[in-house]
Parts: structure tokens; C-alpha cells; sequence
């Protein structure tokens, strides 16, 4: 009750706010992802991996330099996972992580004629929906007997169990440059880091290892105004 309280009184705050107008377009841009997880295995690691992203956004922006910020994006976020047991590489492979996410951001800009600086808070929610594998493994059997590697096939869909927790949610924050060309075609380079604050594991057993993506992303967007934009 109190989180929708504050949600309503966040609504009518914004909204007193004098507008301007309707941003439309879409984004594209470069994911590095940062897995955060704790292993005690020795000579293992997760080592950050790359992947894209790709976002549909609608901007509400005011005269005041405010502007909300949403819409629906697709990002992959991956990570590599590498062990060696003694001169042997049992697993060096790369789990690509694919969500759908909406997120929402709060942007103050500072304008100069046709150049705004920006800067942005706010926070996300998303959907886990598949998961790929890319590279070498060896199973616990193989370990032991010196057995060859298993090559993963490329692409490999890892199902998901019991285990996973799909649903994500974390904070956002950003900076970007705004370019004003004509006819108020906008174009948005923007620096944004993810921190996520849920794990993909699911915390039902005791002493859970924890993993959270924290994602740094590079985009590049285009924006059109709908109607007459002030």
C-alpha cells in the first residue's frame, strides 16, 4: 500500500509539471556484462562477456529539462565461464543470457542550442527467457578418467529448472548527449550501468550461491516527436 501510495504521489507530481511533449524511436547499442557470483572452486572464474541490445522508447519530456523515459528492450548479457584442473581446461565456455525488460528513467538535461547533456536514474524489471551455451565442457566422469572434452554445440539452449529465477529487477543509471537535427530528429548517445538486485538463483536452499548480472551498455538512439513538441 505505502510502495503505491508513493507511486501515485510520484504521478501527480510529474504530471503538474509543465509539458512539452511525445518522443518516440528506438536504440541499439554494445553490453558488456559483469557476472557477481562467489566460487569456491579453485582456478575458476567468470570473466565478463559481450552482448547487444536493442530497445523500443517512448520519451514524456517537460520544458523544465525533465523527461520520463520507458519502453521495452532486449539485451543479452553473458558471461564466460573458465576452469583449469591442473594443465587441463575442463570448462571454458560462454553462457549467453537473453532478457526482455522494461525499464524506466527519470533524466534531467542541460541544453546548449542543439546539444543537451543528460543525466539519468531510475530502475528495471525484466524476463529471463532463454539461455545459450557456446564452447567446451567436460562432465564430472570425464574429470576424473582424463576423458576429451565435450564440445557444446554452438547455441546450445540450456533448459531452465526448478532452480532459476526468471524474474529480474535491479537499478539503472546513466549519461548521454542529446544532437537536435532538423524537423526535432534526436539523436542520443548514451553510457548506462545496470546493477541488478535480484540473483538467477533462486535463495531456496541453504547457503545459495547468489549470481547477479551488472551490465555496462554503450547505445546509440533515434528519437521523432510526436505532434508539436515545445
Amino acid at each position: 500500500m505505502k510502495k503505491a501510495l508513493l507511486f501515485i504521489l510520484l504521478f501527480l507530481s510529474l504530471s503538474s509539471l509543465p509539458a512539452s511533449g511525445w518522443y518516440i524511436g528506438g536504440e541499439g547499442g554494445y553490453a558488456l556484462n559483469f557476472m557477481s557470483t562467489v566460487t569456491t572452486w579453485q582456478n575458476t572464474e567468470y570473466r565478463p562477456g559481450h552482448g547487444a541490445e536493442a530497445a523500443f522508447i517512448a520519451e514524456y519530456s517537460f520544458d523544465n529539462g525533465l523527461a520520463l523515459t520507458t519502453g521495452a528492450r532486449y539485451i543479452g548479457k553473458s558471461f564466460v565461464y573458465y576452469h583449469k584442473y591442473q594443465n587441463a581446461v575442463p570448462a571454458d565456455y560462454l553462457e549467453m543470457n537473453h532478457f526482455l525488460e522494461i525499464p524506466v528513467t527519470l533524466r534531467y538535461a542541460f541544453k546548449f542550442n542543439d546539444i543537451s547533456l543528460y543525466l539519468g536514474a531510475g530502475g528495471y524489471i525484466g524476463i529471463w527467457f532463454l539461455s545459450q551455451w557456446f564452447g567446451k565442457a567436460q562432465s564430472a566422469a570425464e574429470s576424473v578418467t582424463g576423458g576429451a572434452y565435450t564440445e557444446i554445440s554452438p547455441g546450445y539452449i540450456m533448459k531452465h529448472d526448478g532452480g532459476d529465477n526468471l524474474f529480474e529487477a535491479g537499478l539503472l543509471g546513466e549519461i548521454g548527449l542529446s544532437w537536435y537535427l532538423e524537423n526535432d530528429l534526436r539523436l542520443d548517445f548514451s553510457l548506462r550501468y545496470d546493477c541488478s538486485l535480484t540473483s538467477l538463483v533462486k535463495g531456496y536452499q541453504e547457503n545459495t550461491v547468489n549470481r547477479y548480472n551488472d551490465t555496462l551498455m554503450f547505445t546509440v538512439g533515434c528519437l521523432v516527436p510526436i505532434g508539436d513538441v515545445k
